[in-house]
């Protein structure tokens, strides 16, 4: 494993980096800043990974967030997939760690694909191909996920991108503002969704806009997937443009025990909430997010990071 399996992406803003042999997963992605050198936007990977986990931003198919015991049902059938989680739970599908082959690529854009079928441990009943496409254009990241059903039954599906955001840039005194176009946080049990989302004080502190220093492992209802992150000290603001199947938006904010925050955090666009098939299933909400498709169907989504810098 080398730097050789790792596409490059380089403007005269933004540089991304890929490794396609561990889930087409991002390990990089700078900008341009004092004194002309790359500061990383996300946590950057170590220089050699074997796990989507460790990277700066790690692909969610073909199901986003977490399956309850790796059990649910679908149609009437009982489906089970692997547990992959300490908390028992089967998190955020299974391409993130497997290699993805390059389509096509340039030095501002990389098309990659994954077939289940090259795959037989694939933790997923059903066929199914997914293709990412990454371009660097002016001050922004582009990405471009498609699920498709290569099965002959009718799949459920759902998918997602989990970014790391570093809490500090290049001014130590950096305390991220996070403002999202959310509407309600979901009611969880064990990090598993209950019920409809709410209003509440969360969900009015990212309205307004403002540091999150609590811990927080939640996901709300966000109808335009539209946000931003500020890092007022440096003056970086990156702004989410989401299709709208992202309608939901995940926020991870870790703390220590002494209370100190982690040197990362994460605001993920995603499909589906937590638990989603079997909340479809059971009829719970109606905005689970889960998409079915049929046999050759595909779902595409797409997310874009806006970054600028204040002059």
């Amino acid at each position: 494993m080398s730097h050789a399996r790792r596409c490059l992406l380089e403007n005269d803003l933004l540089r991304a980096e890929i490794d396609h042999g561990v889930g087409a997963s991002l390990t990089d992605l700078a900008i341009k800043g004092p004194r002309g050198h790359w500061w990383p936007l996300l946590r950057r990977s170590p220089a050699i990974i074997t796990r989507g986990e460790d990277s700066a931003c790690y692909l969610l198919a073909p199901w986003s967030n977490r399956i309850d015991g790796g059990v649910f049902s679908f149609r009437g059938e009982k489906i089970t997939v692997r547990t992959n989680w300490p908390d028992g739970t089967a998190i955020h599908g299974d391409v993130r760690d497997r290699p993805w082959r390059i389509l096509d690529r340039s030095p501002l854009s990389a098309r990659l694909r994954i077939d289940s079928r090259d795959h037989p441990d694939m933790n997923w009943p059903w066929a199914f191909c997914a293709q990412v496409r990454y371009e660097v254009s002016g001050g922004s990241l582009v990405c471009d996920l498609t699920i498709t059903n290569a099965g002959e039954k009718p799949m459920p599906a759902g998918g997602g991108f989990h970014p790391f955001f570093n809490r500090v840039l290049w001014d130590v005194a950096d305390d991220p503002v996070i403002k999202a176009a959310v509407t309600g946080r979901y009611p969880c049990e064990r990090v598993m969704v209950v019920g409809p989302a709410t209003r509440e004080k969360v969900t009015e502190l990212l309205v307004a806009g403002g540091p999150l220093r609590q811990p927080l492992d939640d996901i709300f209802d966000c109808p335009t997937g539209e946000a931003s992150i500020q890092w007022p000290a440096s003056g970086v603001t990156a702004r989410f443009t989401s299709s709208e199947v992202f309608k939901h938006l995940v926020v991870f904010c870790p703390i220590r025990e002494s209370g100190s925050p982690f040197p990362f955090f994460c605001v993920e666009p995603v499909s589906m909430v937590n638990n989603g098939f079997n909340l479809a299933e059971r009829g719970v909400i109606s905005n689970h997010g889960v998409r079915v498709l049929d046999p050759g169907e595909s779902v595409a989504m797409s997310w874009t990071l806006d970054v600028s810098i204040a002059s």
